[in-house]
């Protein structure tokens, strides 16, 4: 018998530590496990949109076309699609960013409707 009530009262303890502990691990180690993750993920977008390139390349004309026209076509193509990538990778970042601030507000949100 008193084994099973050992048990239990470390059963319990584990529990009520665990409660107290949960909050310090949600903006701690959750929030650097959510913030490396979001990081992971725009230097991955980074990589694909290669702004870097394509702004070192906006002058030099497409498949070597060196006319009049080619220079014009290349250059307003790549400015196009410099726009359309920048605009991607802006996006990117507030999507991270909005997946990093909602795991901040989750735990208080999931506090006050618990509670409330």
């Amino acid at each position: 018998m008193t084994l099973a009530i050992k048990q239990t009262a470390d059963l319990i303890f584990e529990f009520l530590f665990d409660l107290i502990r949960f909050p310090w691990w949600w903006y701690s180690g959750g929030l650097k496990l959510v913030a490396l993750k979001c990081w992971r993920g725009f230097s991955a977008t980074r990589s694909r949109v290669s702004l870097g390139i394509f702004a070192k390349y906006l002058f030099k004309p497409m498949y070597q076309d060196y006319t009049l026209q080619g220079r014009a076509i290349s250059f307003f193509m790549r400015l196009f699609l410099l726009i359309i990538k920048s605009i991607r990778l802006v996006l990117s970042a507030l999507w991270y960013l909005t997946l990093v601030v909602a795991w901040l507000l989750l735990f208080p949100l999931a506090l006050v409707v618990i509670f409330y």
